[in-house]
């Protein structure tokens, strides 16, 4: 059953996220998963590079993949002491061996 569900994030003040849609999924996780798909889908660093230098959007990938090994963490079991760029490593290598 699809339900309309309409999410606020924010992020200590600096920014708000508001996303909005139907959903399948109790608690709009699947509405969340297309909205990251689309942002990420969208990023466009033509602009950013005059500002910022060219390894902007270097750095902002790896702070999009830290993001990625941090909520892997929070959902799964992970050697200790591994960042959370190892985390997407150690996932992806299973979850590729998984697929084979």
């Amino acid at each position: 059953m699809k339900e309309r569900l309409k999410i606020n994030f924010n992020h200590g003040g600096a920014n708000e996220i508001v996303v909005e849609g139907n959903s399948e999924i109790f608690g709009g996780v699947d509405l969340q998963i297309n909205a990251i798909k689309v942002m990420l889908e969208n990023l466009d660093f033509k602009f950013a590079r005059d500002q910022a230098g060219y390894d902007y959007s270097d750095k902002a990938f790896l702070q999009i993949i830290d993001s990625l090994g941090s909520a892997l963490r929070a959902e799964g079991e992970y050697p200790e002491g591994i960042s959370n760029v190892e985390a997407v490593l150690y996932y992806l290598k299973f979850a590729l061996e998984e697929d084979n």
